[in-house]
C-alpha cells in the first residue's frame, strides 16, 4: 500500500472512533443547560438535558413555542419563567418520545407566570417550593402529578384544565392561595389537600375523578361553589375539624358518595345540593359532621351515619331516597327541623344500633380490639361516649302528610311504616360476639312539626349548575 493510501486509511479509522453526538432534528433548536440572562424561546426547541435557570436568569417561551424534552430531562428553576401561550397559540412541553420526562420545578424564591402552556407526560408537571406562581388557563395532562404544591407556596391556579393524571393537583405543608375555574377530569384523584395547605377551592368542576378533592387532617378552608359530576367519590375527607367547610356546592350522580367523612371527621356540610349516586353524606369511624341546610335527593341512602356518631342534623330537605337517614353502631345525631318526603323508609336503624348492648355488654373494648388486630395506633380510639340513650330522638321534624297521619294515629310509640326501629326487629344477636339478645333501639319521632318548614333546604339558591357558573 502506498503511503498515501496508508494515511487515507488511517484518517477513515480514526474518524470512524470519534463519538457522535446526537443533534436536534431539523427545524429544532437545543436549549442550553444553564441559563444565567434572559433567554427567549420561539419556534421548536429540544431540551437534550436538564436545564437550570439560575437567580438572575429568566426564560421565556413565546406563544406557538415547542419544547420537546428527553426522557431523564428536567427543568429547574431558581429565578424567572414565563409562558406566554394565547388561548388560540399555546405553548406545548411533552416528552420527546412518549415516555415521562421530569418536569418543572420552582425552587425558594422562584417566580413563575404560565398563561395557556400544554405541559403533558411528566412525573410532576410542575412542583413548587417555597416560591410564587400564576398558572392561568392551562392544560395538564397525562402525568403521575400535575401540580404538586410541595411546601410554602404561593399559588394562584385559574382555568386550568387536569385531565388524565394520577393526581391532578396536591397542596401540601402551609401552601396557599386559590384554586378557581378549574375543570378536573379524569383523574385518580382531581385535588388532594394535606398537611397544613389552606388554598381556597372555589368555584371548580371535578369530574369523572376517581377522587373529586381528598383532604387529610386539618384544612381550616371552604371547599364553596363547585360542581362534582359523575365522580367515584366527590369529597372525601379525612381526621378534619369544623373549620373544614364544604358549603354550596352541588353534587350530582357521584356513584358512591358526594360526601365521605372518615375518622374523626367533623367538619361543617351546608346549603349543598345532592342528588344521585349510593350516599349523600357517609359519615363513619366516629365522624360527626355539622349537616344544614342541605337537599339531599334520589339517593340509596341520603345520609349514613356509623359508629358513635353524633352529628347534627338541621333544616335539610331529605327526599326520594331508598333511606333518608340510616344510623348504626351506637349512634345518636340530633335530628330537627329537617323535611322528609318520598323516601321509602324515612329513618332506619341498623342491627348494630343497640343502647341495650352498649350497657350490658359494651363496645368499647370490641373496638380496641378491632383496632388491635389492625394495629391502629389511633389515640382517639378509646374515647367517645359512655352512656347511650334508649332510643334515637327525631322529634321536631316534618313527614310527609301520609307518615304524619299515621303517627297521630298510632300515637307516639308504634311500628310506623316508614320508619325502621325495634319495633321492626325487637331483638338482635351479634355473631361471633355472644349468644345473648339484645333489644334494638327505638325512634322517638312524636311531637314533630305540624307544617313543612319554610327555612329547610337551601339558602340564596335554587341548586343549579348554572347559579355557580364554574369555569370550563
Amino acid at each position: 500500500m502506498s503511503l498515501s493510501g496508508f494515511r487515507g486509511m488511517l484518517l477513515f479509522l480514526m474518524v470512524s472512533l470519534i463519538p457522535v453526538t446526537a443533534h436536534p432534528a431539523f427545524g429544532q433548536e437545543a436549549v442550553p443547560e444553564r441559563i444565567t440572562g434572559e433567554l427567549v424561546l420561539t419556534g421548536q426547541h429540544l431540551m437534550e438535558k436538564s436545564v437550570t435557570v439560575v437567580k438572575e436568569g429568566v426564560l421565556i417561551l413565546e406563544a406557538g413555542a415547542r419544547l420537546q424534552v428527553a426522557p431523564d430531562a428536567a427543568l429547574t428553576v431558581h429565578g424567572t419563567l414565563r409562558i406566554n401561550g394565547l388561548e388560540g397559540k399555546p405553548v406545548e412541553i411533552s416528552s420527546a418520545d412518549g415516555t415521562k420526562w421530569k418536569g418543572i420545578t420552582m425552587l425558594t424564591g422562584a417566580q413563575g407566570v404560565i398563561n395557556n402552556g400544554r405541559i403533558s407526560r411528566a412525573e410532576k408537571g410542575i412542583s413548587v417550593l417555597a416560591a410564587r406562581i400564576e398558572i392561568l388557563g392551562a392544560t395538564i395532562s397525562g402525568s403521575e402529578t400535575a401540580i404538586h404544591l410541595v411546601r410554602e407556596a404561593v399559588a394562584e391556579i385559574k382555568g386550568v384544565r387536569f385531565t388524565g393524571n394520577k393526581v391532578g393537583l396536591a397542596a401540601e405543608m402551609r401552601s396557599t392561595g386559590e384554586i378557581s375555574g378549574c375543570l378536573f377530569k379524569d383523574n385518580n384523584v382531581g385535588l388532594g389537600i394535606a398537611s397544613g395547605a389552606t388554598p381556597a377551592v372555589k368555584g371548580n368542576r371535578f369530574v369523572g375523578n376517581n377522587l373529586g378533592v381528598q383532604v387529610l387532617q386539618r384544612y381550616p378552608g371552604k371547599i364553596e361553589g363547585n360542581i362534582f359530576e359523575g365522580n367515584k367519590v366527590g369529597v372525601r375527607l379525612y381526621q378534619n375539624g369544623p373549620d373544614t367547610i364544604v358549603e354550596k356546592n352541588r353534587f350530582e350522580n357521584n356513584s358512591d358518595a358526594a360526601v365521605l367523612a372518615l375518622s374523626y371527621t367533623s367538619p361543617v356540610i351546608r346549603n349543598n345540593y345532592m342528588t344521585g349516586g349510593k350516599y349523600g353524606i357517609y359519615a363513619n369511624q366516629f365522624s360527626s359532621p355539622l349537616i344544614v341546610d342541605n337537599v339531599i335527593r334520589e339517593m340509596e341512602q341520603a345520609v349514613h351515619l356509623n359508629k358513635k356518631n353524633v352529628s347534627q342534623l338541621k333544616g335539610n330537605v331529605v327526599a326520594d331516597s331508598g333511606v333518608g337517614i340510616f344510623c348504626d353502631f351506637s349512634s345518636y345525631p340530633l335530628i330537627r327541623d329537617n323535611l322528609f318526603s318520598g323516601n321509602g323508609t324515612h329513618l332506619k336503624l341498623g342491627k348494630f344500633q343497640s343502647s341495650d348492648w352498649e350497657s350490658r355488654a359494651g363496645s368499647k373494648n370490641f373496638v380496641l380490639e378491632t383496632a388491635a388486630r389492625q394495629r391502629s395506633r389511633n389515640p382517639r380510639l378509646g374515647q367517645g361516649p359512655k352512656e347511650f340513650p334508649e332510643a334515637v330522638n327525631a322529634t321536631g321534624n316534618w313527614w310527609d302528610e301520609k307518615t304524619l297521619k299515621e303517627m297521630t294515629e298510632k300515637g307516639g310509640d308504634a311500628d310506623i311504616s316508614t320508619l325502621y326501629d325495634g319495633h321492626d326487629l325487637p331483638e338482635v344477636t351479634y355473631e361471633g360476639f355472644d349468644e345473648e339478645n339484645y333489644l334494638l333501639d327505638k325512634i322517638l319521632y312524636l311531637p314533630a312539626l305540624e307544617t313543612e318548614p319554610e327555612t329547610a333546604g337551601l339558602k340564596g339558591w335554587e341548586g343549579t349548575a348554572d347559579e355557580l357558573a364554574p369555569g370550563l
